[in-house]
């Protein structure tokens, strides 16, 4: 995940990743710049990227279907990051975004409002 000001990456504010996913870090690694959440519905996922300062880009992996997802749009709804998966359009949460990523990744990009959303664009490629 990254956010775009005019094309251009831009920083998401680090003190939203404790508010959104923070109930739920299980672990974290500073030195590797990484965060374990475990969520209710049973889901995990690891994140790297993450810094007390600022987000420059977030990486999930391992990550569960359900609530995690759901996390994750709306991290990616309150900072104005748009999702990036490998072989997979890119995912916004609104349709202003597209506007303000760079063109290669505005071709073929959806808008995503739940983790069902990001589930299904995953599952379609």
């Amino acid at each position: 995940m990254q956010r775009f000001v005019d094309d251009d990456v831009a920083a998401m504010p680090a003190d939203l990743f404790g508010t959104v996913f923070g109930p739920y870090v299980d672990r974290r690694e500073p030195e590797f710049g990484s965060a374990h959440i475990t969520v209710p519905d049973g889901g995990d996922a690891t994140f790297y990227g993450v810094t007390d300062v600022q987000i420059d880009s977030l990486m999930i992996t391992r990550f569960s279907p359900g609530q995690v997802l759901d996390l994750l749009v709306e991290f990616a709804n309150r900072a104005g990051g748009v999702i990036i998966p490998p072989d997979c359009p890119t995912m916004l949460t609104v349709e202003e975004q597209r506007g303000v990523v760079p063109e290669e990744l505005r071709s073929g990009a959806v808008v995503v409002a739940s983790g069902a959303d990001v589930e299904a664009v995953l599952a379609a490629d």
